[in-house]
């Protein structure tokens, strides 16, 4: 079973979701920007170097948010989702062909990869108590 690193990057009460391009395994899926962990990585240098490869993004990882182990034919992967505060201004496409802040209303409305649906639920509920805050 493999460690998949999952950002959670928030801003404004939205979170930072990428769309898999055309080509890639579940191509035109949602995902939290993240990826495998290579042998002798941790968590937070993982994500810190899947963010850089994916987005160009610089971030300061953070906490673990949540872990989910997800089950799918053929195998399984410990989906790990960690807070993440982007220290740059914008993001570059390479492996995605969108990437977008998106809302508490319009999170579950995507087509999100199968793994990422219990973390999305988290997240949603979270950027609702934040936002209740706000009111």
């Amino acid at each position: 079973m493999k460690d998949v690193a999952a950002a959670i990057i928030v801003r404004d009460a939205h979170v930072l979701m990428a769309r898999r391009a055309p080509g890639q395994n579940l191509a035109g899926y949602w995902e939290f920007p993240g990826g495998k962990v290579e042998p002798g990585e941790t968590i937070r240098t993982c994500i810190a170097r899947e963010l850089a490869e994916e987005l160009a993004i610089t971030c300061e990882p953070g906490e673990i948010m949540m872990r989910h182990l997800h089950r799918y034919e053929g195998g399984a992967i410990n989906l790990i989702a960690i807070h993440v505060r982007m220290t740059c201004d914008h993001w570059q496409l390479s492996v995605h062909d969108d990437a977008r802040w998106i809302g508490a209303d319009a999170l579950m409305v995507l087509r999100l990869a199968p793994a990422d649906i219990p973390v999305a639920r988290a997240v949603r509920d979270e950027l609702l108590v934040t936002t209740d805050r706000r009111s």
